[in-house]
């Protein structure tokens, strides 16, 4: 099995004296900072950056995870999956834990990570199957669609799509920004 590759080498760019951040948004940072118990907030020095962005990727993201439409173990393998095709150490890190707590189990996690083909859960090895193609070719094929459509509603299938381009851009920002992980990650999952 394959592990994915990380995008590690780039510094952390999320301290450039260049970027100013307004007072609500270090408070938004502090507070996650705080209620994630130091585990979750990195992620918002980067896009806290372009203070236009901050709000609506927000808005976007939660509507895509935790409060969308498909059922949240799901959701945490399509994240897991586009962390790892990413190279997105933070992204992968974080929902390593989600995805244990939403009910994935620590091989199904090895197998999304390197052979998603080998998942013996239907579901996940079709919603692979599309993060797969969304990554690769930004459209899903005829085949994937009519069998997502056979377990999905059409809004359902809309919602994936979203909640693999967000992570990816999400991945991309990340990774060229260099977010570290915090430090409770590098002391060992909770």
């Amino acid at each position: 099995m394959a592990a994915p590759v990380w995008h590690e080498a780039v510094p952390d760019r999320t301290n450039d004296p260049a970027i100013k951040r307004s007072p609500l948004h270090r408070a938004v940072i502090a507070a996650f900072k705080r209620g994630s118990r130091g585990r979750s907030y990195q992620f918002l020095r980067v896009v806290s950056i372009d203070k236009r962005l901050f709000r609506p990727f927000l808005a976007i993201n939660a509507r895509v995870m935790p409060l969308g439409k498909l059922p949240r173990r799901e959701t945490e393998a399509v994240i897991l999956r586009t962390a790892a095709v990413c190279g997105s150490r933070y992204e992968w890190t974080q929902h390593v834990a989600l995805g244990r707590r939403a009910g994935l189990a620590g091989d199904e996690i090895e197998l999304i990570a390197g052979n998603p083909g080998a998942l013996q859960d239907d579901r996940l090895r079709l919603l692979m199957t599309a993060t797969a193609e969304i990554l690769s070719d930004r459209v899903l094929g005829e085949h994937t669609y009519d069998a997502l459509r056979k377990r999905y509603r059409p809004a359902q299938i809309l919602e994936l799509v979203m909640l693999i381009g967000n992570y990816a851009m999400l991945a991309g920002a990340l990774n060229t920004f260099g977010v570290p992980l915090e430090a409770a990650w590098k002391e060992g999952p909770a």
